[in-house]
Parts: structure tokens; C-alpha cells; sequence
């Protein structure tokens, strides 16, 4: 509706005096204004419910769902983590089998040099580590047939088929070893020696027997090296009496007996040696050719070259002269060099403990005592280190001793012939034991009595005084 007040402005006679286009102006301002009011009144109430966001949407998530989530994402991350602790231990090993590649290059390396300066720094007799051959040499191919000492001997050629037939050697390799050994006149006489025996004699022996063997070993020289040896390999010694229970000093006695400390390993070729004992000695040939055939097998085994070491007359090796079969058998890499080189003083200690053990050694055993006869009922009886009387017959054929030591059960009685009588011993079972190395009573005895000079000497006193003396 038109406001009244402005009709009568109108009809006052003012509308005549506007223009016409503000009093257009002024009743539409006036239209809109009615209408709005009019609106105001009729508009409906506002609405409490406000408008749901995104946001709201995503936070109406369950909690399990929550919690599945949660999950996922732990799990993701530690297949994460473990892939790559898989990656690290994988690159670990690989570096470690690297670094132990090249550590075992190291050590062949220094192993080489080491050789080689044991070739070029020790005396001859030592030289002996050499590369493997087991073929002849090329400019020595005419020896492919047989020549020199041995060409027409049956053994020597049954010998070498043998040989070809049962292990692989080539047969031209065996010819030129062979046809290189010499028959010297000094091993066929040892030969025929231990074939048929020394002649015998009608003539009574001379007594003093057993102090002129005893002569041969118990000396102020050999003893005196024996404890330079021992200065010199204490801590060898020590740790093979650990390991084997073998008395220090008997180790040492067995090397002085034998080679005099390596003072003297043999003044013939083991090949000369072996050979001529094999091939030429009809009560023992059988024996000396297999002692022959292991020794050619060690020597392909370690590369020596069998026309080089030195040995006894009868083909012992090393310092503790032991035979090519008993390296195999009784043979110890003590010093961990990854062979066998009873040149070497540790290999040598080792080896020896360590076939005084195989063969029943008692640890912390008496080896003998020293006995006294109150009549001459002991004539009779049997002696030796193969006789075997108990304690009580000993004693009632007047045999006694003053201090038995740990001997008990039955022991052995050893008679020796010396200048001023018979010299008597009660000998236990380390004493057999020493016997397996050389079937003798003497050379058993003068194992024990250096082995206590020796000790004595050590310990700071003189030597022991036996009856002998």
C-alpha cells in the first residue's frame, strides 16, 4: 500500500514541482521496501542442523576400522624393516666371504714364502720341499726302459709293474727312478748282513757289552745337545706331553739315540737304501719292498722328490728315523704347516709322543729301577724285555729293588753285561713300549738312562750315576 502522508505531498501540489523521473524512483524505493517487510514476516524459522563437511564424513569411521588401519601400517613398516635387515645381513655375508677369500690368499701367499725360505736358508739335507712331480722330466724321456744297477734284477722289474698296475705311476717316471739308484758296496753288504746274519763266532764273548753300547750314547756331547734341544723345543715338548702323557725327557732320549739331535740323519739315500734292502735281501726282501712302495707313495703325496732325502741304511727317515709305513701310521703335522716333515724338530716330537701312546704308553708309568740279586738264582730265569715274572717270584729268587715305583702285575727282568758283573733292572710296561721302537734290550736301556741324564741336567744336577758307571 502507498503511504498516506505521501498522497497528500502529492496532492499538496509538490509532485508537480519533482521530476518525473524521482517520483518514479521514490515509488519503487517504496514498492521494494512493502515487499520486504511483508517477506520478513513470512520467512520460515532457520534450521538447527548445520551442513556435514568432508572432514565429518571421514571422522564417523568406526574404531575397528581405525584399528585395522593401524595395523596395516604396522605391518607395512616392519616388511619394510625386515627387507631391509635382509639386505644388510646379505651385503654382510658377502663382504665376509671376501674378506675370508682374501685372508686364505694371504696365507697361501705367506705359506710360498715361508717354504721358499726354508728351501734357500736351511742346510741340504733339508731341502726338501719341492713342487710335485710325478712324471720324468722331459729331457730324461729315454729312460723309458730300465737301466743302471737295477736293469736285470726280476725284483726291480716285478717292482715297478706293481707298482704301474695297482697305483697309477707311469712307468717311465719308475724307470727313471730307478735307473738313478745306486747299489753302493756298503748296502749289499747290510743286506746280505740281515739276510743271513753275521758270522758266527766259536769264541767266548767278551764281557762289558752293555757299557760299550752304553758308551756310544751316554756322552757329555750328546747330552750336552740334548739340552740345548730341549731350550731350543721346550714349548714343542711341553705340549706333546700334555697331549700324550710321554715324559719330556724320553722324547728327547729316542731323538739323541736315534740321530743324535739331527746331527746325523743318515749318510745314504732312502732310495739306495730301500732298494738295495728290498731287491737284494731274500729273508727280509717282502718287507723292505713295502716299506720301498710306501715311501714312493708318500713322496708322490707330499711332492718330494724320492731321489733326495737321506736315510739309514736301512731306510729309517727324519729325526726320530722312523720308516716310510709308520709316517702314515704314526705321523704328526705338529707345527700345523699341512704336512708331515719329520726333518722339522716339532713334527718330529709330536710323532714320537705320539707313537709311544698307540703303542700302550702309561701315563706317569715307571720305566725300570734298578735291582739287586742276593744269590745266583737269577741265571736261570729268563731276561730280557720279553720276559714277564710277577713281583713275588722275583722277590723269592732273591731279585729286589728299593723302590718299585708305580711297577706292579708282571714286569720284565733286564740282564746287562758289563765289566764288573751282571747289572740288573726290573723293567714295567713303559719300558716294553720303548721296545717297539727298536727290539732291544740295550737300546731301551740307553733310552731310559740319557732320557734321566738328561733330565738331571735340567734340573741342575749332574748326571745320574748308575751301576754301570
Amino acid at each position: 500500500m502507498v503511504p498516506y502522508n505521501l498522497l497528500d505531498e502529492v496532492s499538496n501540489g509538490e509532485i508537480k514541482k519533482m521530476n518525473k523521473s524521482k517520483i518514479i524512483k521514490g515509488f519503487c524505493f517504496c514498492l521494494i521496501t512493502a515487499s520486504l517487510v511483508s517477506c520478513s514476516a513470512n520467512k520460515p524459522e532457520k534450521s538447527t542442523l548445520k551442513p556435514v563437511t568432508k572432514y565429518q564424513i571421514n571422522t564417523k569411521k568406526t574404531d575397528e576400522a581405525e584399528a585395522i588401519e593401524k595395523l596395516a601400517l604396522q605391518l607395512e613398516k616392519q616388511d619394510r624393516k625386515r627387507v631391509a635387515l635382509a639386505k644388510a645381513k646379505a651385503k654382510t655375508k658377502a663382504k665376509a666371504r671376501q674378506q675370508a677369500k682374501i685372508r686364505k690368499q694371504n696365507q697361501l701367499a705367506k705359506r710360498k714364502r715361508m717354504a721358499q725360505h726354508h728351501i734357500a736358508s736351511r742346510k741340504p739335507i733339508r731341502r726338501i720341499v719341492q713342487k710335485k712331480v710325478y712324471r720324468a722330466p722331459s729331457q730324461n724321456i729315454r729312460y723309458a726302459s730300465l737301466r743302471g744297477d737295477y736293469a736285470h734284477n726280476p725284483q726291480t722289474i716285478s717292482f715297478i709293474n706293481m707298482m704301474s698296475s695297482k697305483y697309477g705311476f707311469d712307468r717311465g717316471y719308475l724307470n727313471y727312478i730307478f735307473s738313478n739308484t745306486k747299489s753302493t758296496a756298503f748296502l749289499k753288504r747290510m743286506a746280505y748282513a740281515d739276510a743271513y746274519g753275521r758270522r758266527k763266532s766259536h769264541k767266548k764273548r767278551r764281557p762289558g757289552r752293555w757299557t760299550r753300547y752304553r758308551s756310544n750314547f751316554l756322552t757329555e756331547k750328546t747330552i750336552s745337545k740334548g739340552v740345548q734341544f730341549w731350550r731350543a723345543n721346550r714349548v714343542a715338548l711341553q705340549r706333546a706331553e700334555d697331549r700324550y702323557g710321554v715324559p719330556q725327557e724320553y722324547i728327547l732320549g729316542i731323538i739323541g739315540v736315534e740321530t743324535r739331535y739331527g746331527g746325523n740323519v743318515g749318510k745314504n739315500r732312502a732310495i739306495d737304501a730301500l732298494a738295495a734292502m728290498g731287491f737284494n735281501n731274500p729273508r727280509r726282501g717282502k718287507y723292505f719292498r713295502k716299506e720301498l712302495e710306501s715311501y714312493l707313495l708318500m713322496t708322490r703325496r707330499t711332492g718330494l722328490n724320492p731321489l733326495q732325502p737321506m736315510a739309514s741304511y736301512a731306510g729309517a727317515l727324519g729325526l726320530c728315523q722312523f720308516m716310510p709305513s709308520n709316517i702314515k701310521r704314526y705321523g704328526v703335522d705338529f707345527d700345523g704347516r699341512g704336512g708331515i716333515n719329520l726333518w722339522t724338530p716339532q713334527d718330529a716330537i709330536g710323532s714320537v709322543a705320539n707313537y709311544f701312546k698307540k703303542h700302550g704308553w702309561r701315563r706317569g708309568g715307571t720305566v725300570a729301577v734298578p735291582a739287586m740279586a742276593s744269590n745266583r738264582k737269577y741265571r736261570s730265569m729268563k731276561t730280557g724285555f720279553k720276559s714277564k715274572h710277577s713281583l713275588s717270584r722275583l722277590r723269592n729268587k732273591g731279585i729286589i729293588a728299593s723302590n718299585l715305583g708305580t711297577i706292579s702285575g708282571k714286569a720284565s727282568l733286564i740282564k746287562l753285561n758289563t765289566y764288573n758283573g751282571d747289572e740288573l733292572w726290573i723293567g714295567g710296561k713303559n719300558f716294553y713300549v720303548i721296545t717297539r721302537y727298536n727290539h732291544s734290550s740295550h737300546y731301551a736301556m740307553a733310552v731310559h738312562q740319557l732320557a734321566q741324564a738328561i733330565k738331571a741336567r735340567i734340573a741342575g744336577r749332574g748326571i745320574i750315576r748308575q751301576a754301570s758307571l
